[in-house]
């Protein structure tokens, strides 16, 4: 299952809190895609989910200035 947070305007450290508060309602498999507009975020996420959890995580730019970073939970 996918699970999407919205974090467009809110910089670091929220969308990390909004991730870790949505991956304790998560399953193995199931993927969290954050939506950003920060460029800092990305970088920021993806260095939080691999270093604590050792979770995958891909940042795909959707359009100038938005980027998803996509999540999946292999535990």
């Amino acid at each position: 299952m996918d699970y999407h947070i919205d974090s467009i305007g809110e910089i670091c450290p929220v969308p990390i809190i909004m991730l870790e508060r949505k991956m304790k309602e998560v399953k193995k498999d199931d993927r969290i895609i954050l939506h950003t507009d920060h460029s800092c975020s990305t970088s920021n996420v993806v260095e939080h989910v691999i270093t604590k959890y050792g979770f995958p995580a891909e940042i795909k730019m959707i359009s100038e200035g938005i980027w998803h970073i996509i999540i999946t939970i292999n535990s």
